[in-house]
């Protein structure tokens, strides 16, 4: 038997390519250019030393009380690109919690003149006039901005003057915000003080058993604008000023939040009932049972149909964005009320959830309220 040419697994040496066939060589290769070399090394060694710089100048900001004070000084430059260069730095470091103390042990956000100096900008900004979008959004930025600073003294009375109603609406709203923010931190801070108060999570406040004895904003141009507030025409600045309220307790503020069960905005009678139930009110659980009712109802598509474009669209709105937050902020509050509520309310409160439960289309919702039909 003669020995076979063909390619096999025991001789592979024995391949063979016909003629014309055989495979081409491969390029030459060739070394690379200095140009590629700085390329790949060079220009991502300068983004990240790039990066390290802009990291150092802000640890310098938090460190230097010299630098700090060219900021305070640049914030009342007639230059307005350095007026407001000054303002981002310094929101910068107090929004990256970089709020090293300086010589005289004073953190960032206590400082009084930074306090002053973004307050004097922002009544500057706002004697200004002007209503382009730029300068209200330059107004709405140094509102926000006012929330993180801890100078009551200072930042109260500006932020009750950017409430006026003859301000911008969305110059309003960020001035409830950052009331929120500042009686929010007083809020927890005397809640941890009552012993039977829950102590609350990254998203939640804590519930107290009774409203403050001492409200925690006293400041008087800003209760007023607080009770103007929650009368506003506009259903956004009511249903802030309902959730302001309830940081701020005091009995006075309890009495407000209750004539606001009455409000025709359902966010407005949604945030003054979790408000009085976060100070252990039980008078808003009538108004928190037909909230949760509300999202177990579903609009048949003969009645949807029925709409303009519109309605369709704000309904849409609601039931994807308002409701959920709704719903999960009435469920914390009947957990914090439990035990408050009456028998007949705690049967309603029960059917509810077990709708919720059991079809609700977001998953959160359905969880949550499993989750306190558990407890109960």
């Amino acid at each position: 038997m003669t020995e076979s040419n063909s390619p096999n697994e025991e001789n592979p040496e024995t391949v063979a390519f016909p003629a014309g066939s055989l495979p081409e060589e491969l390029p030459p290769v060739q070394p690379p250019s200095a140009g590629y070399i700085i390329q790949l090394f060079l220009i991502p060694a300068l983004i990240v030393a790039a990066v390290i710089g802009v990291w150092a100048l802000f640890g310098k900001l938090a460190d230097s009380e010299t630098d700090l004070d060219q900021l305070v000084v640049e914030l009342g430059s007639s230059n307005e690109n350095r007026r407001w260069r000054a303002a981002l730095g310094l929101a910068q470091v107090l929004r990256n919690q970089q709020i090293a103390p300086d010589t005289n042990g004073v953190a960032l956000a206590r400082q009084p003149k930074v306090a002053a100096a973004l307050s004097d900008l922002l009544q500057k900004s706002m004697d200004s006039k002007s209503t382009n979008d730029k300068e209200v959004k330059n107004q709405e930025f140094l509102a926000r901005t006012l929330g993180a600073l801890e100078a009551d003294d200072v930042v109260l009375p500006m932020l009750a003057k950017a409430l006026a109603s003859d301000k911008n609406i969305e110059v309003r709203k960020s001035s409830l915000m950052s009331l929120a923010m500042i009686a929010g931190r007083h809020f927890e801070s005397q809640a941890q003080a009552q012993t039977s108060a829950q102590p609350g999570t990254a998203d939640e406040i804590p519930a107290l058993d009774a409203p403050l004895s001492t409200p925690t904003i006293t400041e008087e141009s800003v209760t007023e604008q607080l009770k103007l507030a929650a009368q506003d025409p506009a259903p956004a600045v009511r249903h802030l000023a309902a959730f302001v309220l309830g940081l701020v307790s005091g009995q006075s503020a309890v009495e407000q939040l209750e004539v606001m069960l009455l409000d025709g905005d359902p966010m407005t009678r949604a945030n003054a009932a979790v408000a009085l139930a976060r100070n252990g009110q039980v008078q808003g659980v009538p108004v928190l049972l037909a909230m949760l009712t509300d999202g177990t109802t579903e609009l048949s598509r003969e009645d949807f149909g029925k709409l303009t474009p519109e309605e369709q669209q704000l309904l849409l709105q609601h039931r994807q964005f308002e409701q959920p937050i709704i719903l999960r902020n009435c469920i914390r509050a009947v957990e914090s009320l439990w035990e408050k509520i009456d028998e007949a309310s705690q049967t309603e409160l029960k059917a509810v959830l077990g709708q919720l439960s059991d079809s609700h289309s977001a998953a959160g919702i359905r969880v949550q309220a499993q989750a306190l039909l558990n407890q109960m």
